[in-house]
């Protein structure tokens, strides 16, 4: 494991380097599920498709391993990780032991300050769409909205690891709702009522009930990803047309 969370690399003046714009845009690209799981990346395609030095694509890469977004193979380069309805359980068990635990100290820890936060960052959510279509502008601004509110819930925990490791699993939730997403319909389901009990157990101080309740939504979450029968099917690399010799072409 590299640094607990993941800071943007900076050159003199605040400039970003490229690779770290390079970790950025491939993050997006595998979250948002454009990037398939399983699907061979390769570094010299990958570097003229984003416009980058092969070097920094294959540093963004290696570090991405770190965030078990990327698989690196022996002597057989990148791939994008896998997903399983047995992985995604598993995630789910440990984000809630993770997310209870960070909303504990942020309850016992948070001042005024974090509770106009929290607050602040529900209101900016509950102005977007209620989970638009992941194939229209207000999908992003969704996404954005959605993560700062629930990186506003446990931000007073006084734990950098434990928002490293929220953080780390949001990204891992987020990819298998997005490739759910991209294959099912939307299901009828009330997130901006689960999203304002939560805001409203955590300013009422109400740790226990904050708890149950994130434990709920996110239970929810997963039950309505593994009714997804294809959630695996939708995450597989999209097939490539054959390769064709140029004497069989000739001959055709």
């Amino acid at each position: 494991m590299t640094a607990i969370a993941s800071e943007p690399g900076t050159r003199p003046g605040g400039v970003p380097t490229q690779t770290t714009i390079a970790i950025e845009r491939l993050r997006a690209d595998i979250v948002s599920g454009r990037l398939r799981p399983n699907e061979k990346l390769r570094v010299q395609a990958l570097a003229e498709h984003y416009g980058f030095a092969a070097s920094a694509l294959r540093e963004a890469l290696s570090r991405l391993v770190t965030d078990a977004l990327v698989v690196a193979e022996d002597q057989r380069g990148f791939r994008v990780s896998p997903v399983s309805r047995e992985s995604l359980i598993e995630l789910t068990e440990a984000r809630v032991g993770v997310e209870c635990l960070a909303l504990r100290r942020a309850i016992e820890f948070g001042d005024l300050t974090w509770e106009s936060t929290v607050v602040g960052a529900f209101h900016r959510l509950s102005r977007c769409s209620e989970m638009p279509d992941p194939n229209s502008g207000d999908m992003l601004q969704w996404s954005v909205c959605h993560q700062e509110f629930h990186h506003a819930l446990i931000a007073a925990c006084r734990s950098k690891w434990l928002v490293y490791f929220s953080n780390l699993m949001y990204q891992q939730s987020e990819r298998y709702r997005m490739l759910a997403t991209l294959t099912r319909p939307k299901r009828k389901r009330n997130v901006p009522k689960e999203h304002e009990g939560l805001m409203s157990a955590v300013v009422e101080r109400d740790a226990d009930r904050a708890c149950n309740l994130i434990t709920a939504h996110f239970h929810e979450t997963t039950r309505l990803l593994l009714e997804a029968d294809d959630l695996e099917k939708a995450g597989s690399p999209k097939p490539r047309p054959p390769r064709v010799s140029a004497s069989r072409a000739n001959r055709g």
